[in-house]
């Protein structure tokens, strides 16, 4: 049989279970709008320059050590611009000499003299006073049609100051990276590859201690 009641109105029974039953389609509804919410409103994917989960940490004696090393790159780049004074000094000696003894050579090379002589100078000019534009004008050398009248030794010269310059300022691009005490710098390992490779260590533990710091050794990748 059905449940009886006295006849003037709902028993306390049945106002118990109807609360019931409205209280968990409540509950039920909210985990239901949570839900939804929650895949609404989902944190974007991380970029691909980005590794969720790694970053480098703060190692004051490790910085000290890449600093130390920004140094001897550094003090490697003046005397790499001596060299490259002295190497220009024998190639422009060549060059007279050649305008000496053949004067049937055409415009062409000439014109490639004149650029290369012109550019070597402004280059060595500036060294001193404004050693990255002297950088910059060396690089139009190098990239220009004046290269063709350089001989193997200047181009080395030149190519050395390059490079030693470039170890310098990845180096220190590296040592800004890793002294971020907040370890929020989040490279991807492709990029930090490509930043160790250009720093060129001579030192290969000191390569060692960076890789682990960045975590390039198989975790975290």
């Amino acid at each position: 049989m059905g449940q009886q009641n006295c006849g003037c109105g709902p028993c306390d029974k049945d106002e118990n279970e109807t609360a019931g039953k409205l209280d968990d389609v409540g509950r039920s509804g909210y985990a239901l709008d949570k839900a939804a919410e929650e895949t609404i409103f989902e944190p974007p994917t991380a970029p691909l320059g980005l590794r969720k989960g790694c970053s480098p940490k703060a190692d004051p004696d490790l910085v000290d050590s890449i600093n130390a090393s920004v140094k001897d790159a550094k003090k490697a780049v003046p005397k790499a611009w001596s060299k490259l004074r002295g190497e220009f000094g024998v190639q422009v000696n060549i060059w007279g000499s050649l305008a000496i003894g053949s004067r049937g050579q055409g415009d062409t090379k000439k014109k490639e003299r004149e650029i290369a002589k012109k550019g070597m100078e402004a280059a060595l000019a500036q060294f001193e006073t404004n050693p990255s534009e002297a950088l910059h004008k060396l690089e139009e050398v190098l990239a220009g049609s004046g290269a063709a009248a350089l001989n193997n030794a200047t181009v080395a010269a030149a190519k050395h100051i390059q490079m030693k310059s470039k170890h310098a300022t990845r180096r220190e691009e590296l040592s800004n990276l890793l002294s971020q005490k907040d370890a929020a710098v989040k490279m991807a390992p492709l990029h930090l590859e490509q930043l160790i490779e250009d720093c060129c260590f001579e030192n290969a533990a000191l390569e060692a201690r960076v890789r682990a710091v960045l975590e390039l050794d198989g975790t975290c990748r």
